[in-house]
């Protein structure tokens, strides 16, 4: 791998690392940022990155997004308005892609003011448009117990909700993303909003 590259792949990890996932960013480490992604992508080593989908398939972490999620927010937020309205605190975002089914799903970790842990998923499957553009089909959301530890009773009671609330539920969106870098354990998108995402393969 290119020297030149090597470092400013280094760099942006140290930096999107500090920025806490974009929750802790100022307009010069934004800036920053943007700058380094955009000398990175001059150097994408594959032309056609949705051709390498078994390169893509796997458990990223989110390092920085420019998506504006909060770091203090809510369930029925994170759900697209359709899980109950909980306060909860976002701990780590990851995304799994895999060749079966195509999927394509987002994971939210995160801790309810009870304290208790849980992971807010939104599953979808994806289709190749083109030589670096993935479509996006969103199928579900759903909130969990992190540890899968709680019966469906004391999890609902941890968070506060009744048995009337939804803990799942379906959607029915779509969006796209642009794989604009790839390589073994390190990846940059683009998405339908011009958001920035910086990922790192998760071991």
């Amino acid at each position: 791998m290119n020297n030149e590259l090597i470092n400013l792949k280094q760099k942006l990890i140290a930096i999107a690392d500090s920025a806490d996932m974009g929750f802790n960013c100022t307009p010069e480490v934004k800036q920053e940022i943007e700058s380094l992604a955009e000398k990175i992508e001059t150097f994408n080593s594959s032309s056609e990155p949705t051709k390498q989908m078994e390169l893509v398939q796997g458990r990223w972490r989110l390092l920085y997004s420019t998506f504006g999620l909060e770091r203090e927010t809510t369930l029925q937020r994170l759900s697209f308005g359709k899980l109950p309205n909980v306060n909860i605190s976002v701990t780590g975002i990851f995304q799994e892609i895999y060749l079966i089914d195509q999927q394509y799903n987002n994971l939210i970790e995160c801790t309810a003011s009870s304290g208790i842990k849980a992971v807010t998923l939104v599953t979808g499957r994806y289709t190749i448009e083109d030589s670096r553009r993935l479509n996006i089909d969103f199928l579900e959301t759903s909130v969990k117990s992190a540890n899968n530890n709680l019966s469906d009773s004391a999890f609902r009671e941890a968070l506060g909700v009744d048995h009337e609330s939804p803990l799942e539920s379906q959607l029915s969106f779509s969006g796209w993303t642009d794989i604009t870098y790839l390589d073994e354990n390190f990846r940059l998108m683009r998405g339908n909003q011009k958001n920035l995402y910086v990922l790192l393969r998760d071991e």
